[in-house]
């Protein structure tokens, strides 16, 4: 398992370098206007980069190569969340830093907000990843960067259906009970996302 991951942090090496130079843009473009954006900017580039540990999988065939060693599907599959939760992870972990080296050189306190948008991203971040990983199985790369798109227009078109509902969108007197669902939906999200991935990826063959 621990080979899976590493193999696709490598792969992932020079993603890192360019994810580097656009952290650094976004974060002198976005930073001094405090609205959250290059946060969710910086979580949401992390997160997308589990397509790309996929595609280079596909491109090298490395999947028909990895099944003729001892290593299992579920194996293979699982290691892939595990990397989006690395990546995830270390989205946020960025984030924060940017924030509180961001709030130093622009002379205002890195207050709760920041850390509240952080959150916020780093779980939706979860769902994205587990809509995309099983379409990606299912449907192949090479429909990605359509995929990541509908995925992108999914949180939109929920809230414009919850509005026309009526539903009451968060505010300051119910915030903790939309937090509570938005870590229930994460959670639940990524555990049928990989039974899903899983069901499909047994089926394939390479």
């Amino acid at each position: 398992m621990k080979g899976l991951i590493l193999k696709d942090l490598l792969n992932l090496k020079s993603s890192f370098k360019m994810l580097g130079v656009m952290i650094l843009f976004f974060a002198v473009a976005f930073l001094s206007q405090r609205n959250g954006v290059v946060f969710g900017i910086i979580i949401m580039m992390f997160a997308m980069m589990v397509v790309t540990t996929i595609s280079c999988d596909d491109l090298a065939k490395w999947d028909a190569y990895a099944l003729t060693m001892p290593v299992t599907r579920k194996e293979i599959v699982l290691s892939k969340y595990l990397v989006m939760a690395l990546l995830n992870t270390l989205g946020a972990v960025l984030s924060v830093i940017v924030g509180i080296v961001g709030s130093f050189f622009i002379k205002q306190s890195f207050d709760q907000e920041i850390l509240v948008i952080v959150g916020l991203v780093y779980l939706i971040a979860f769902i994205f990843g587990s809509l995309i990983i099983p379409l990606i199985y299912k449907f192949g790369t090479e429909k990605a960067r359509l995929m990541l798109f509908l995925c992108a227009l999914l949180p939109t078109a929920l809230i414009l259906l919850l509005e026309q509902f009526n539903v009451p969108m968060p505010t300051t007197g119910n915030p903790w009970i939309y937090l509570f669902l938005l870590i229930g939906l994460s959670v639940a999200g990524v555990i049928l996302s990989y039974l899903i991935s899983l069901k499909i990826y047994t089926k394939k063959e390479f």
